[in-house]
């Protein structure tokens, strides 16, 4: 998961047909260009009479990306919140808006008051996302995940616990870049794939 070519848009069904994944943006807080990272996990679920899989698509239902980005490009992301020990069976992640408002999201199953999560200030940005995916007890999914977000105003890198399962058994996933926002795949039980939207280069006031 470390930078692939890039697929065009969508790699799910949120954004119109024909979309880029790299655009070039005009606008009141506009952020040149992004990426997205290959999906890992279970890539290829659909929905079953038992079981609905839902396609997230947060650059385009939260930040309105390609035709605005609403989230504070500087520092897009809050908070991130995870529920599961064996998989990561949901995150809620809490976008921060340039406006100074917030958007929280749950993708997956909702964790409960009180779970493990990662704050980040308005002057923190996550660089780096590692992890697992694969199958365990039958259920092919996001396993893991860990973090290494960079203070902007101290230039110190952090790094985050680690989410999920413990084990290092599975496939190991990473990639590095200011990370936007998610997209995946999930039901109300788990939380099945993961690609991260990402911005091309350093995001600083100019909005690169």
């Amino acid at each position: 998961m470390d930078h692939p070519s890039l697929p065009p848009l969508p790699i799910f069904d949120t954004i119109p047909e024909g979309v880029d994944a790299k655009i070039v943006l005009m606008g009141d807080n506009p952020i040149q260009h992004i990426s997205i990272t290959s999906a890992v996990g279970d890539i290829a679920a659909v929905s079953t009479e038992s079981t609905t899989v839902t396609n997230f698509n947060d650059a385009y239902d939260i930040a309105k990306f390609p035709y605005s980005f609403v989230l504070d490009k500087q520092a897009p992301i809050q908070k991130i919140e995870f529920t599961g020990s064996n998989h990561i069976k949901g995150i809620k992640v809490t976008y921060r808006k340039f406006n100074g408002k917030t958007e929280s999201v749950i993708h997956g199953k909702e964790p409960p008051e009180g779970s493990a999560c990662l704050k980040l200030t308005n002057a923190e940005i996550i660089t780096l996302v590692a992890g697992n995916a694969g199958t365990f007890n039958g259920v092919k999914a996001v396993l893991q995940l860990k973090f290494c977000y960079l203070n902007k105003d101290t230039s110190e890198i952090k790094n985050s616990p680690v989410f999920g399962n413990q084990s290092l058994d599975a496939d190991l996933f990473y990639a590095a870049g200011p990370v936007m926002a998610f997209m995946g795949k999930c039901t109300p039980e788990y939380l099945l794939s993961l690609v991260l939207v990402m911005a091309d280069e350093p995001v600083d006031k100019a909005g690169m």
